[in-house]
């Protein structure tokens, strides 16, 4: 037997999400079972589990993208891989459980430098950093960016990131709290308080010709920050926490910048997974380095996953939650 946290209909995770016991299925020949030890609650969980993708998540479902373990067991069919191996099961959700049978070639192989907590969160937001900066905007010394949400995890691992290439990059965030983290690390830090868009472009309004921005809040505000971009700039947007899409109007109104999205789910899905394995491996390595880390807030045991959520939700500054 083991524990599973599953959802039987989409709404709010607090409301939605149960603990239930289900027996382990016999394991078939071409999988092999993962041992979970160590699973964070992320935004893409969330948004999920209140039905924004119904349409590609079939009822009932386990949450969780991003988890680490260790092989339990193999398959017959299945070499390369040996009981103990610390792997990060991916392509597909269902973290929030004990075990996971998955296809051996689904699993990145994470380094032993990496604590368990480290690699339970090296994947969602270090992978989406890293390949918008280096696959999507060619990040090289120099270049002038801006970054929103800058005081959330994957903005201290974007800023982390932009340092180590040379690039100090303008920090939006949304109250004065986060001043103090970002000294020293961010070219300028603009406030952009949520009562007041005026704030946000009087911040840029004497920093045109940015080469990149980085939107992770979407809704009006968008237009703004391309705005601040030079002809032939690029706008990657990867995030909604406005809970508003980018109006209409936007796309009229710069036809001058390059707009891409960018969802890491849909990006494993379409590469192969060395090429995958060979990004984990280069973002693992940055993270054994220190050159980005993920604080945690508070730990969780997964038949706690209600408590769990009550912390982690609404997502704030602090800290990620994790479940273990």
């Amino acid at each position: 037997m083991q524990y599973q946290a599953v959802v039987r209909k989409f709404g709010p995770a607090q409301d939605v999400v149960e603990l239930e016991q289900a027996a382990l299925p016999p394991l078939r020949r071409d999988q092999m079972r993962v041992r979970l030890l160590a699973r964070a609650i992320n935004p893409s969980d969330i948004i999920t589990i209140s039905g924004a993708y119904s349409g590609r998540t079939i009822l009932p479902f386990i949450p969780g993208f991003e988890a680490f373990g260790v092989v339990e067991q193999c398959g017959e069919e299945v070499r390369g891989l040996s009981p103990g191996t610390r792997v990060l099961p991916v392509r597909s959700a269902g973290g929030w459980q004990e075990f996971k049978d998955t296809d051996p070639g689904w699993c990145l192989r994470v380094p032993d430098e990496l604590t368990d907590f480290e690699a339970a969160t090296s994947y969602v937001n270090p992978m989406t950093a890293w390949l918008m900066l280096h696959a999507k905007i060619g990040l090289r010394p120099g270049m002038r960016i801006v970054i929103n949400a800058a005081a959330s995890s994957i903005g201290a691992i974007l800023i982390g990131l932009a340092n180590a290439a040379g690039v100090e990059p303008i920090a939006i965030v949304r109250s004065e709290g986060s001043l103090e983290r970002l000294r020293g690390r961010v070219e300028a830090v603009i406030i952009d308080r949520e009562e007041s868009e005026s704030d946000l472009a009087a911040g840029l309004a004497s920093r045109h010709g940015l080469d990149a921005v980085l939107d992770c809040v979407g809704g009006a505000r968008a237009a703004t920050l391309a705005g601040a971009l030079r002809p032939g700039g690029r706008f990657v947007h990867y995030g909604l926490l406005s809970g508003q899409s980018i109006p209409n109007s936007f796309w009229a109104s710069h036809p001058d910048i390059s707009f891409s999205y960018f969802h890491l789910r849909e990006w494993v899905h379409s590469e192969a997974m060395d090429d995958v394995q060979h990004a984990y491996s280069k973002v693992a390595a940055q993270i054994a380095s220190k050159v980005i880390e993920t604080e945690i807030r508070e730990v969780f045991p997964l038949e706690s996953v209600r408590q769990a959520l009550q912390s982690a939700l609404p997502f704030r500054t602090g800290g990620k939650v994790l479940l273990a």
